[in-house]
Parts: structure tokens; sequence; C-alpha cells
């Protein structure tokens, strides 16, 4: 009995020993694999855009300068960013909320209360806007433009842009794990990490700035940066929207963010207790929000406004007033859509143009 313990046992070592070395062996030559792919792939597809994704063991930051709708060199720094995402989360995670939830709770003390109602009515909003639109006609007329997209050399690449650098990663030429990109657009992730005034610059960014400086502290309305923008970017809507979300976002996750000069010229559009809730969110979260679902579905744009919500959830805490903004935001991306595509912008609007704290249901 014992002499059969004895042999189960040393059985049982030898093929513990064997499954570790065959483990070994497979993850050694998985990673061969993927270092003969990420060579073929640089072979078969060249460029400057593959030059710069292999460059260097670390990430580095980019900026734009101007507006290049296409440009290879910041697609491959953008993929090789999005590769720092999972550790700042974890970070963040563990080590506690993102920068700029921290100095909100500190701002956030009783006896302040976040709002629960709509801070703004949508659709006179839009009546607003489409005021602005006609009072600007004929020297501009609005158009919808066309949207930052991956470079053709990105495009091609991106199937199987994860195994490269998966491949490059365990090779050690790559510092960061690669993280998929599961072939989302490039504007969706921009918006979503808040990098559109790197990889996505319009070019009147500085413009915006100089006119936006002009006005006293803590009035401008939404209206307000919509009209500067849109006289400055020729009717186009994207660039319209997409200036002012670059403009307020530029370095969206940083401490004490309020304090930014541009910040302290904007008008306080929650509805709180008292003025102490998170303002620079909410007005970069209601361009970026509106600027996506002005060039989505109107299903998607939603469902991606009420998932930021939910993530923000995680990271930040609730805030119900972030919530409302980024719903009502999409909403009001999908009617002046709607209200670009038949022409009803330049039907004569209700007088009534007066959209902030306006009760109504949600």
């Amino acid at each position: 009995m014992s002499t059969n313990i004895m042999l189960f046992l040393e059985i049982w070592v030898y093929l513990s020993v064997l499954k570790k070395k065959l483990f070994a062996v497979l993850a050694g030559l998985l990673a061969l694999h993927l270092c003969a792919l990420a060579q073929t792939a640089s072979e078969g597809t060249g460029g400057v855009f593959l030059q710069t994704l292999e460059a260097g063991f670390d990430s580095e930051r980019y900026f734009q300068h101007s507006l290049m709708m296409v440009d290879p060199v910041g697609d491959a720094h953008l993929l090789r960013q999005i590769d720092t995402i999972p550790i700042k989360l974890f970070s963040y995670l563990f080590h506690g909320t993102i920068p700029q939830a921290e100095a909100s709770a500190r701002a956030a003390t009783p006896p302040y209360k976040t709002g629960t109602t709509v801070p703004f009515d949508a659709d006179r909003l839009i009546n607003k806007c489409s005021a602005i639109m006609r009072s600007e006609f004929p020297d501009i007329f609005p158009t919808l433009g066309e949207e930052h997209k991956w470079s053709p050399e990105a495009e091609e690449f991106l199937p199987r842009v994860f195994w490269h650098r998966l491949g490059r990663h365990l090779s050690g030429k790559q510092r960061d794990f690669p993280m998929p990109t599961l072939m989302r657009t490039k504007l969706f992730i921009c918006l979503a990490c808040g990098w559109t005034a790197r990889y996505c610059c319009t070019g009147q960014e500085k413009a915006l700035k100089e006119r936006v400086m002009t006005y006293p502290d803590r009035s401008v309305q939404i209206h307000d940066l919509f009209a500067e923008s849109y006289v400055l970017n020729g009717g186009n809507l994207y660039l319209t929207f997409l200036t002012c979300e670059n403009l307020l976002a530029g370095i969206p996750h940083r401490r004490e963010r309020a304090r930014d000069p541009v910040q302290k010229k904007l008008s306080y559009i929650r509805i709180d207790s008292e003025e102490y809730g998170d303002n620079y969110g909410a007005w970069y979260h209601f361009f970026g929000i509106a600027l996506y679902a002005l060039m989505r579905t109107d299903f998607e744009s939603v469902f991606v406004a009420d998932a930021e919500s939910f993530g923000s959830f995680f990271l930040e805490g609730p805030d119900r007033q972030e919530d409302l903004i980024n719903h009502y935001g999409a909403l009001f991306g999908q009617k002046l859509r709607g209200l670009l595509d038949n022409g009803g912008w330049w039907l004569t609007s209700p007088a009534d143009t007066a959209y902030m704290n306006v009760p109504q249901k949600q």
C-alpha cells in the first residue's frame, strides 16, 4: 500500500514539473510567434506610422499644433499612449480617485448638495443656436464637416496592431502591455480618453481662447462659446464643437483644474445647492458628448453618454448633475444634427430661448 502511495506521489511530482516546463515552452513559442507576426507586419506595411509605433521602449507624449485630418505619426503615438491606460486605471482604483475628483471632493463639503434636476432645456438651446446660425447667414452657411479618422496606414494595420504590440511587449521592446482598441474610431478613443486636444487639433483653439478671455468672469454661456467657435470655424459644426472641447479639456485629468484662466470665465451651468460642483467637467462633458452625438446615430450616442456616466460613477463617485449633462448633451447633439439635415435651422424659432434652469420632466 505504501509503495503504491509513493509511486503515486512520484508520478504527481513528475507531472507537475512536466506541466511547468510545458507551460514555459508554450509561452516561449507564443512569444516567438508574436514576434514573427510583428516582423512580418513591419516588412509588409512600412511607412512613418510603423516606424513611430516601434520607436522606443516607452510611449511619448504627442501634440498636434494645426489641423491635420490625416496624421499617421499621431495615430501611432495614440496607439502607444492607449497602452498606458490599464496601469493608470489600476493606480486610480487602488490608490484612490482620479486627481480632479479629489479636488472636487475637497470643495463639495456640507451643506453642499448635488442637484437632481436637468440644468438646461435642450430644445430651447437648439432655438438659441439656430438663431445664431441665422444671424451669421449668408456670410456663414452651416455644414456638418468631416471627423478625424485613422490614417490609411493605421486603418490597414488596426486588425493586427494589438498582436504586433503584444509581440513587442513580450520581447522586451515595449514597456506597456497593449490594450485592444476593439476597432473603435479615432474620435471615440480621443473623446473617451480626453485626448482630442492632443490628437484632433483644429488650429482655432488659441483664437477661441483669446475671445473667451475678453468676457467678464463667470459670464460665458453655452451659446456664447458656440457662437465664437462657429464663426472661427466658418460654420463647420464638427470643428465648432471640437474646438470648444479642445479648449475646455486640454489637460482634463489634473488637480485644481478649476483654476484654469478659461474656466474662470465660464458661467456655472450645474444646478447645485452651492456653486462648488465640478463645473469644469460639466462644460467639457457637454461639448464632448454633443460632438459625438452630432456625428453618430441616436442610439449609439445616448448609449455612450450613459456608459460614460456609469464609468465615472466608479472612478469619481456619483454625480447626478454630470449624468444629466451627459444624457441631455447627447439629446442636444442629436437634435442639432436633425436640424442641420432637414434645414430646420433656417426656420423662425420660438421666441423663448432662455434655456438654463428651466423646470422640466426628466
